[in-house]
């Protein structure tokens, strides 16, 4: 079984008991505990492609034009964001009535 977690700019890795049975009743656990620190590896590359998506930060409420979702993914790691889509399109296309639908 393994669990991972981060905390801030620190990746905890846990890996937890490995048991393994030589003979009858003999058996070895271990038990690992990695602990990673520098900043959070994001991605730096997308596909090639363009599909324009309209996404909505819903920490702060700021909408957001991207080229891609992968874009946005990149953008959310970088700067610590948590934008999220709304639309298949640009954001200059969503009507007032569109984002009061909205349930985030």
């Amino acid at each position: 079984m393994q669990s991972a977690c981060t905390l801030g700019n620190k990746i905890i890795l846990i890996c937890v008991i490995l048991e393994l049975g030589i003979g009858i009743g003999i058996g070895v656990e271990a038990q690992l505990l990695i602990s990673l620190t520098g900043p959070k590896k994001c991605h730096d590359v997308c596909p090639m492609g363009y599909r324009v998506v309209c996404a909505l930060d819903v920490l702060d409420g700021c909408l957001r034009t991207f080229a891609s979702s992968c874009v946005m993914r990149m953008y959310n790691c970088k700067y610590q964001k948590d934008y999220r889509i709304i639309a298949d399109r640009a954001c200059e296309f969503i009507t007032n009535d569109e984002l009061k639908r909205l349930e985030l």
